[in-house]
């Protein structure tokens, strides 16, 4: 198979090839994504470059979003320099940042340029989210946690709200800096989603791509019996099935493995 080129294909991303975008401070999204790559996808990781923010107050965190948002268009332009089949955001707060209207503003803004500069599309975790909630469609009450100070909660909430969710209980890390994100162990994080869960939560959903929880979502949706999604699960499911690859994967939740 020819590429667009008349050259041949990447050898090892003879299926697919995935820029994925990160912000610089991010370990997570790229050693998730491995974990759940199926055989023939090759993931090129690119980075929008920040510095390693110490995160003490509100202002602090929105700060950092600004600049993850700031770096962007330039970390895009640099990723489809690789002539990826598809890009995939690897961050979530600044998808959903003041709400649904906004987001789909920046996805079509974002999505555009992949378009123009490089002939392919994106995955952006908000739209992402929306459509990995769809596949539950009994589900209309959430239980939330995040790594994040409280003003990145309350842009969970809005966005969720938006597009017709209740969130029931959110809890957030306030993680002290992007990178400390994660650093968060998984007895801290399991006992957030224990406080956010009960009878009245159809389903727990993490955001904060930097926050390791995709083998962790995996364990407690057998726990509590009903779903548990991961920020980086579904923003790889999104962009795997966006791409025709229809691969079940076992290990990192009811996602992956059934739609």
């Amino acid at each position: 198979m020819l590429d667009a080129y008349g050259y041949g294909t990447d050898y090892y991303g003879y299926r697919k090839k995935f820029a994925v975008l990160v912000p610089s401070t991010n370990t997570a999204v790229e050693t998730e994504y491995h974990r759940m790559c199926p055989t023939g996808v090759v993931l090129a990781t690119r980075a929008c470059v920040i510095p390693p923010f110490k995160v003490v107050t509100e202002d602090d965190f929105v700060n950092m979003v600004k600049a993850i948002g700031a770096a962007t268009e330039q970390g895009l332009r640099d990723a489809l320099t690789m002539r990826p089949d598809h890009v995939i955001f690897g961050y979530s707060a600044e998808t959903f940042w003041d709400g649904k209207e906004r987001s789909d503003r920046e996805f079509k803004r974002y999505n555009d340029i992949a378009m123009e500069a490089g002939g392919c599309g994106i995955t952006f975790g908000a739209q992402a989210i929306q459509d990995a909630l769809a596949c539950f469609p009994g589900v209309k009450r959430i239980g939330v946690i995040t790594p994040y100070m409280a003003v990145g909660d309350g842009m969970v909430v809005k966005f969720l709200s938006d597009i017709g969710y209740e969130v029931v209980q959110i809890r957030g890390h306030r993680s002290p800096g992007p990178v400390e994100i994660a650093h968060e162990p998984f007895a801290k994080t399991r006992a957030m989603v224990r406080e956010v869960d009960g009878d009245d939560v159809d389903l727990i959903l993490q955001a904060g791509t930097n926050l390791y929880f995709v083998e962790l979502a995996a364990q407690l949706e057998r726990e509590l019996n009903k779903p548990v999604l991961a920020i980086n699960a579904l923003t790889f499911w999104h962009a795997l099935r966006s791409q025709g690859i229809r691969d079940r994967i076992s290990g990192y939740g009811r996602l992956l493995e059934e739609h």
